[in-house]
This record gives C-alpha cells, sequence and structure tokens, in this order.
C-alpha cells in the first residue's frame, strides 16, 4: 500500500510576499522614496522653512516661492511625459559618490549662511543649500543619470534662491508688476522645458505662456490694482502655463491619436532598485543639518509707544535748526506700499568745544523710514539704503535711550574718501506703522562734508555679497571702531525721541 502525502507548496508557488508585491508597485516605491527626499528634506532645514513661513505670512517678496514649486512640477511633467526607453545602464557607485558629496557640500552651504547674518533674509543662502541637498538625496535614491535626465528643471528649481530674482525685480524699479514680470517670464520657460519635445514646439509653449502671462498681468493691473504681491507673483504666471499646456497637450494627443491618458504609457520602474544604505546616510545628513542654527531673525527693538507719528519729517527738538528735508518715494520697491523715507539736515543751534575744536555748530543727518511691515527692515538692512559698497563697519554696540528705546551705535569707514562716520539708530512703533530711525555724523567737520547719500545699491551689495562669501567678513569690518561722536549722537537721539514722545499730547 502507497501513501501519497499532500504536497507542500514551494515558496515560490505560495506567490510574492508583502516586501515584492511593494517592490513591483511601481507607483508605491516612487511615493515612498519621494517622502524619503521630502521628511528628510523638511527635517535638515526645519528653521530655514521657518523663516520663509514668517516672511511669507508678512507678505514680502519671497511670496514667489510656491509659484516657483509648482511651474518646475509642470517643468518635470512635461519631461516625464514625453521619456522614451533607454538603455539599463547604471553605475550604482557613481550614484553614491555624487550623492555624497553633494549632501557634504550642502552641509558647507548652511553653515556658511551664519555669515551673513546682517543680510540673511535677503539673501538666503540656505535656500541653495536646500536646493543642494534635494539634489544629492535624488542622486542616492534614484540615480544619477535619471537626474540628469530632468537637468532643465533643476536648472530652474535654483530659482527658491532669491538674490537672483531679487535683483531682477528691483533692476526693473520694483513694486508687484516687477514682481509679476519677472515670474511670467519664469513661468514661460517652465512651459518651454515641459513641452520641448522639439525646439520648435517647446518654443510656441514658450510663446503662449508668455502672452497669456502679460495679458492676465495687465488684466490684474487694471481690474485689481491693489491686489496683494502673491497675487501679481502667482496667478498670471501660473494659470497661463497651464493653460498653454493643456492647448499643447490637446493638440499633440489629436496629431498623433495617442491615448489621452497622461502619460500615454506604463510607468517605468526606478533605476535604483534599493537604498537601504544610501537612505540611511540621507536620515544622518539630515540630522546633522537640522542641528545647524541659521542667523537670528525677527529679534529687532521695536519699542511701542501709542500715538507716536511715525511718519516723517521728525518733531525738530529745542537746541536743534532744521536745514534741508528731502523724501525718497523708492523706499516702497523695499518696504512694501506706502513705505517713505525722509532725511533731514540737523544744525546744532550752539557750537561747542567738546565736538569741534573751533566750536562750530555740528551737522548731523537724520533720516527715517516708515514701514507697515517692519519685518522688511531685516530684509533689506541699511545697507541697502546707502551707496556704502567698499566699506567697513564695527559691530553694533547697544545703547539705552529714553521712553525704553534701544540705540545701536556704529562706525562706518570709508577708505576711499578718508572718512569715518559714526551713527546711531533704532526703530520704534505706533502699534500700526513702525520706523527706523538713523543719525548719522562725519569726522570731517566742514561745511561742505559729505555724507551718505540714500540710494537702491542692492545691485552693487551683491559684490559685496559674494566678497564675503569668498573671503569672509573681516573684508567689510571696522576691527578698531572710534567713536568719536558717541555724546554727539547720543545727545541728538535723545532730544529727537524726547520731542516726538512729547508731541504726542500736542496733537
Amino acid at each position: 500500500m502507497t501513501t501519497t502525502a499532500a504536497p507542500v507548496g514551494s515558496p515560490e508557488a505560495r506567490g510574492p510576499g508583502l516586501r515584492e508585491r511593494f517592490a513591483q508597485n511601481v507607483t508605491l516605491v516612487l511615493a515612498a522614496r519621494w517622502a524619503l527626499v521630502l521628511v528628510a528634506t523638511g527635517v535638515a532645514f526645519w528653521n530655514t522653512l521657518v523663516a520663509v513661513a514668517t516672511e511669507m505670512r508678512v507678505q514680502t517678496i519671497i511670496t514667489y516661492l510656491p509659484a516657483v514649486l509648482v511651474l518646475v512640477l509642470i517643468a518635470a511633467t512635461g519631461i516625464s511625459w514625453r521619456r522614451g526607453l533607454e538603455r539599463p545602464i547604471h553605475d550604482r557607485q557613481s550614484d553614491v559618490i555624487v550623492g555624497v558629496v553633494l549632501l557634504l557640500i550642502s552641509v558647507t552651504v548652511k553653515v556658511l549662511t551664519l555669515r551673513y547674518e546682517d543680510a540673511y533674509l535677503v539673501s538666503h543662502v540656505d535656500l541653495l543649500a536646500l536646493w543642494i541637498f534635494v539634489l544629492g538625496c535624488c542622486c542616492l535614491v534614484f540615480g544619477l543619470r535619471p537626474v540628469a535626465r530632468y537637468r532643465w528643471a533643476w536648472f530652474l528649481l535654483l530659482m527658491i534662491f532669491p538674490v537672483p530674482y531679487r535683483l531682477e525685480v528691483l533692476l526693473m524699479r520694483g513694486g508687484p508688476v516687477a514682481a509679476g514680470i519677472v515670474m511670467v517670464a519664469f513661468g514661460a520657460a517652465a512651459v518651454g522645458v515641459a513641452s520641448a519635445r522639439t525646439v520648435r514646439r517647446g518654443l510656441v509653449g514658450a510663446a503662449i505662456a508668455g502672452i497669456g502671462g502679460t495679458v492676465g498681468l495687465v488684466a490684474l493691473q487694471v481690474l485689481w490694482s491693489d491686489a496683494r504681491l502673491w497675487v501679481y507673483q502667482t496667478v498670471p504666471a501660473v494659470v497661463a502655463a497651464l493653460a498653454a499646456c493643456a492647448v499643447l497637450y490637446v493638440d499633440r494627443r489629436r496629431q498623433s491619436h495617442m491615448s489621452w491618458t497622461p502619460l500615454g504609457r506604463e510607468k517605468y520602474p526606478p533605476a535604483v532598485s534599493r537604498v537601504g544604505r544610501p537612505g540611511l546616510v540621507i536620515a544622518a545628513a539630515a540630522a546633522i543639518m537640522a542641528l545647524i542654527p541659521i542667523p537670528d531673525y525677527g529679534n529687532y527693538s521695536n519699542q511701542r509707544i501709542d500715538g507716536l507719528d511715525t511718519r516723517p519729517p521728525m518733531v525738530v527738538p529745542s537746541g536743534w535748526v532744521a536745514g534741508e528735508y528731502r523724501q525718497y518715494e523708492w523706499v516702497s520697491r523695499l518696504y512694501g506700499r506706502g513705505a517713505v523715507m525722509g532725511g533731514q539736515d540737523l544744525y546744532q543751534s550752539r557750537g561747542s568745544y567738546e565736538f569741534d575744536k573751533f566750536a562750530r555748530p555740528r551737522k548731523v543727518v537724520v533720516n527715517s523710514i516708515e514701514s507697515s511691515r517692519p519685518v522688511t527692515f531685516e530684509v533689506y538692512p541699511i545697507i541697502f539704503v546707502y551707496d556704502l559698497v567698499g566699506d567697513r563697519f564695527s559691530e553694533l554696540e547697544e545703547v539705552e535711550l529714553p521712553h525704553g528705546v534701544t540705540g545701536f551705535l556704529q562706525t562706518v569707514v570709508d577708505d576711499a574718501n578718508y572718512l569715518t562716520y559714526n551713527r546711531i539708530g533704532w526703530e520704534w512703533s505706533n502699534g500700526e506703522t513702525t520706523a527706523r530711525v538713523t543719525i548719522t555724523s562725519v569726522d570731517n567737520h566742514e561745511a561742505d562734508a559729505p555724507f551718505p547719500s540714500p540710494e537702491p545699491t542692492v545691485a552693487r551689495n551683491m559684490n559685496t555679497f559674494l566678497t564675503v562669501l569668498f573671503r569672509g567678513n573681516s573684508v567689510i569690518s571696522d576691527l578698531e571702531p572710534q567713536f568719536k561722536d558717541r555724546d554727539l549722537l547720543v545727545d541728538c537721539a535723545t532730544d529727537l525721541i524726547n520731542a516726538q514722545v512729547d508731541a504726542i499730547g500736542d496733537r
């Protein structure tokens, strides 16, 4: 008698396990890897993202970033939809080497952010570090060749580094319309990349997006001229880009008689089969970068005095004689709509041997900027208001002034003209608007002595920015400051503050 045992199923006969089924689902694999990249980026740059969110909340020019991300996504989607088969040649060792090197560079660049404490919000070097970090992560989890396939989308993503955008907008005299024009041009470039199945088709797509965005921008200016800055930056560019892509998509599908599904093909699996150890490298790099601080921001001393009139010109105190007054409307390009700057020449009513060896009445220049958005004073610090390119600055020295106001004393050395300026500044508000006041003196006591003249110098200051990047802060630092006019400036600041506060009861 023969007994036949029931066959025991082999592992292969049982079908794929959970891990195998997950690996076979291309959508889940891609989603998991992008989740790893995005979560690691959020951890590594949590403080940067908080700073950006703070700026966006108060509506600075950084509100262009969401539109950039949408337009880059459009460009990357277009590249994906026209991707064809390629040879399965991948060098995993090269992927890892390039990815790790990029992560190390990202760490270095984020550390360099600490060099730009006075111009952190205007430069945001940490956003450049973020771009490098994401690029390195993608090399590790997707491979070098797939990342290179999207090179034009990566190039467009560099727009998150705000320095070029700020320069372009300010060189066009600033304002919402200028900000919108730059974004419309960027949107046209993104559509050109998305639709560039051929050069001609890419140019057609860019032209449609550019013309549509321009028309939308004109309509917005005519119908809703007081719209928020982010509306000018986002709506014309993004709507025109989506419309252009829709037109070209329909045209392509009708001509080629292809499937109307977006890809028109099956999804290709990622070139990199596993990301175990590289994933651990990404997690470690994110943890390290999360510990790297960014410069302090939003810690300005903003003393509130109810009823204070922050609008220049300031009330001239007793003991001082008013000279010429000048108003600079262009500061609204930096500090928002309604911002205004006034410059006043003040002279001592009587000279003193304490401040001049001939007892001549000393002259100081008082500049006051009023804005409803005080954070913009940190986005564009004082060096962007004057032409001080090439000058050296001392560290700020804190000075206690009346009515709880904190002043900051500093020297500025002009080596080209052999002049040294002393200045004291402070910020105060009435709860609705904020003023930044700066009083400047010069060590040349002649009547025709030159004082720094307010003018927009953002473009020229980029040269100083690059110099500091490569040579350090020492090239623009006055390491041995001489506060010869300390008492003069403190006395003037005290008289001005008291005069403004006393004027509250007179109104």
